[in-house]
């Protein structure tokens, strides 16, 4: 009876849940503290020698400070499982749980799986070594899932095609465009295209999207109709009529038309993970990183670590490059905002990401413009960041991420024209994105540097209106109006970081070292911003 009374059960097929007799939810608060108990239960036996589990949770740390760590966290597990803390044994040299009073979901045999999860959901250690350990973990729950779902290849599955209305070279244009939007989607997604007008295939018909592109021209005028649909719905997902001046439009991928191609791709990939099958991996990492760059972009501290930690479950889910891309990009940005305490290690591990990225992911645009960024922005590699970036717009002149990073390489090179040249040609093609203040911030920055404080005004308060609680526009605005004695302005965006960056003064952006304004302080930018005192 004993025993009985102490049976605890641990889910850990999406979050940790631990369970004691009843039900009763004996849960540990605290990443480490629950981690401490994942790493146990999937342990052979259940056990493992204390120095594997520090080496595990606090490989950072000295030998000393993890073992108190461990003694500390164990007293918090301990205190957490109440009555049922005799199921966690220890001596002076290992840690274990009882098995014969200890059910975990995943060793079960009875485990569904035919509606997939993740393991650990949201459980964000921030170690390396557990990383490592909970991606093998999860890579052995992704094949247990994979090994009962019928086989088919993996992949979203897009037709291109194109009707030039009785026009042979219209409908070849037309194709073109077709499978550039196809191509701005793979890049974002694990997907094939398939090209021409499928035949009807009844039941072998797989495809996800239908990608087509009508040409019309009448009376001189030429005009295409892009629409997106769902295939096996019928759903449209995008579509738009487009003037065009001609067929170099297309073919020259203007920037009108690079526009079209770049916000099609980006509103059917927001949409995708809500029409196809959620057991499907494109369609569960797809959701966890777009809700990832919303996280992202925001610049917030909490929300670039909540987008880490998505990101990596995408990556996951589904082993593509691009979420390493964007893994690395948010090391660079906590970099540069000064978010965490050891800046050479965010370095290290965006370098680290990057090489990984590649490894995967060497033909995709979106991935080299990333990398791109990153080597630019964190460290400071111009060469590296000119030829990735180069690359990137050479293989899709749509891309909007590529021609930002080409521009912030170009001026870490010393070439301010085109870094302001390149950069508003990404800022009008991103210009309907919902992250186009990333576009706007970089485009104040750059005019800043080139001596154009009117355009980075302009840029500035586009992206502080397209978001309102994004700092380093504002940060940009409030030194931009001093400078230009525009105070009152200026008053008025210090009172807004007042109430949308906790600990915000006039003295801290002024004298404060650690306030991620370097940019600013080095060219003396901030120095007008006194005469608010």
């Amino acid at each position: 009876m004993a025993e009985t009374a102490e049976k605890v059960s641990i889910a850990m097929v999406g979050p940790l849940i631990v369970s004691g007799p009843g039900g009763v939810v004996l849960t540990p608060t605290g990443a480490k503290n629950q981690a401490l108990i994942a790493l146990l239960a999937l342990s052979p036996g259940m056990s493992r020698s204390r120095r594997w589990i520090e080496d595990k949770l606090w490989s950072t740390f000295g030998a000393e400070q993890a073992s108190a760590n461990l003694r500390q966290a164990l007293t918090k597990l301990r205190a957490a499982l109440g009555d049922a803390s005799g199921i966690l044994l220890s001596d002076r040299l290992n840690i274990s749980l009882d098995p014969a009073r200890v059910s975990v979901d995943v060793l079960q045999p009875d485990l569904r799986l035919d509606q997939p999860r993740d393991l650990l959901e949201g459980l964000d250690v921030r170690d390396p070594e557990f990383e490592d350990w909970l991606r093998e973990e999860r890579a052995q729950l992704r094949a247990r899932y994979d090994a009962v779902r019928p086989s088919e290849a993996r992949g979203i599955l897009i037709n291109c095609r194109a009707d030039g209305h009785g026009s042979a070279t219209s409908a070849l244009i037309g194709e073109v465009l077709a499978n550039q939007i196809g191509e701005n989607i793979a890049e974002h997604v694990r997907a094939w295209r398939q090209s021409g007008r499928p035949i009807d295939a009844g039941k072998d018909d797989h495809r996800d999207l239908d990608v087509s592109c009508d040409l019309l021209d009448q009376d001189g005028n030429s005009t295409v109709f892009v629409r997106v649909g769902h295939a096996p719905s019928g759903k449209i997902l995008y579509s738009k009529l487009h003037k065009l001046d001609g067929p170099d439009d297309i073919l020259g991928t203007s920037r009108d038309i690079a526009t079209l191609v770049f916000e099609a791709a980006d509103r059917v990939v927001g949409k995708l993970p809500l029409m196809i099958e959620n057991a499907r991996p494109e369609a569960r990492a797809t959701a966890l990183s777009r809700l990832a760059m919303y996280r992202m972009f925001s610049f917030e501290p909490d929300a670039l670590r909540e987008a880490d930690s998505l990101l990596r479950q995408a990556h996951d889910v589904d082993n593509n490059g691009l979420y390493l891309g964007w893994r690395s990009l948010i090391r660079s940005i906590q970099f540069i905002e000064l978010l965490e305490t050891n800046p050479d290690a965010l370095k290290e591990e965006a370098e680290a990401l990057n090489h990984q990225a590649l490894e995967t992911g060497a033909d995709n645009a979106l991935v080299q413009a990333l990398i791109s960024q990153v080597r630019v922005m964190t460290l400071g590699d111009a060469a590296g960041g000119i030829d990735l970036a180069e690359q990137a717009v050479a293989r899709n002149p749509s891309n909007g991420f590529g021609w930002q990073a080409l521009a912030a390489a170009s001026m870490l090179a010393g070439r301010p024209e085109d870094a302001l040249r390149h950069s508003e040609h990404g800022r009008a093609i991103a210009r309907f994105s919902p992250f186009k203040h990333w576009w706007d911030l970089y485009h104040c920055i750059i005019s800043v540097a080139c001596g154009n404080p009117h355009q980075a005004i302009e840029a500035g308060e586009a992206a502080a209106r397209a978001a309102p609680s994004f700092r380093p526009a504002h940060r940009h605005l409030l030194a931009l109006y001093a400078m230009d004695g525009q105070f009152d302005k200026a008053q008025e965006t210090a009172t807004r970081l007042t109430r949308i960056e906790p600990g915000f003064t006039l003295d801290r952006i002024l004298n404060d070292d650690t306030y991620p304004v370097r940019t600013l302080r080095n060219t003396g930018m901030l120095e007008p911003i006194r005469a608010l005192l």
